[in-house]
């Protein structure tokens, strides 16, 4: 069997994990084709939704670092992550008259915020002050079982006639006519036709007449 999972998530997750019978990092919503497997499975995704925010407002400088009047600041620069050692994004104010912006979409955890003044050359002042904010987040999980149910088999007990199969009137494989014999014991399988007849080898058939498929049943009692 060959098992295609399709999922999504609403509202867009953060970030998804698969267990189980798959792994690895997943995107918020997806189609995959898996492997075949031969047993039952549970698949899992497990996913997070940043669900904070942080409000950073700072001080505009007014010197240069010679001492010099600041004349020509042109904007900001928030660098922010979840290490204060590694700041490693960055959100841009153009506006140099504001003095607070809001970053979005956090996931959970402690993140650190530190600001720089950037002057109409594009040069960066060092950063201020760090600050941290602690983010709260969700997680769920949901799985899906795939149950692989083992063939049943059977053996021919009574009837010994082998029939074909054809397509009836509603388009759905119906049984057909008697195209031969099947010695007593003969196993079967269950791929089910209808009522208690299912397929047998066509190596066991003894052929009375030209059968019309490839597929040939019998009355079977199951095991």
């Amino acid at each position: 069997m060959t098992p295609v999972l399709t999922w999504s998530t609403n509202p867009v997750a953060t970030s998804c994990t698969a267990s189980g019978g798959w792994s690895g990092t997943k995107a918020a919503s997806g189609t995959q084709t898996l492997s075949s497997i031969s047993s039952s499975t549970n698949y899992t995704l497990t996913c997070t939704w940043g669900s904070g925010s942080a409000t950073i407002s700072w001080t505009a400088p007014t010197t240069n670092t010679d001492g010099s009047t600041l004349t020509n600041l042109a904007s900001f620069r928030i660098y922010y992550g979840t290490s204060s050692g590694s700041l490693s994004q960055r959100s841009d104010v153009s506006d140099n008259t504001q003095r607070s912006a809001t970053i979005n979409s956090l996931s959970a955890g402690t993140w650190y915020f530190s600001v720089r003044a950037v002057n109409t050359g594009g040069m960066e002042s060092a950063n201020s002050n760090i600050a941290s904010k602690a983010v709260t987040g969700a997680t769920a999980a949901q799985s899906v079982a795939i149950t692989i149910t083992p063939a049943q088999t059977g053996r021919v007990t009574t009837n010994t006639a082998a029939y074909d199969v054809i397509r009836g009137s509603s388009g759905k494989w119906v049984l057909g006519r008697v195209v031969g014999t099947v010695p007593l014991n003969t196993p079967c399988r269950t791929y089910y036709l209808t009522g208690d007849y299912y397929g047998v080898q066509t190596g066991y058939v003894k052929l009375s007449r030209a059968a019309r498929t490839n597929t040939l049943v019998a009355h079977c009692a199951l095991r």
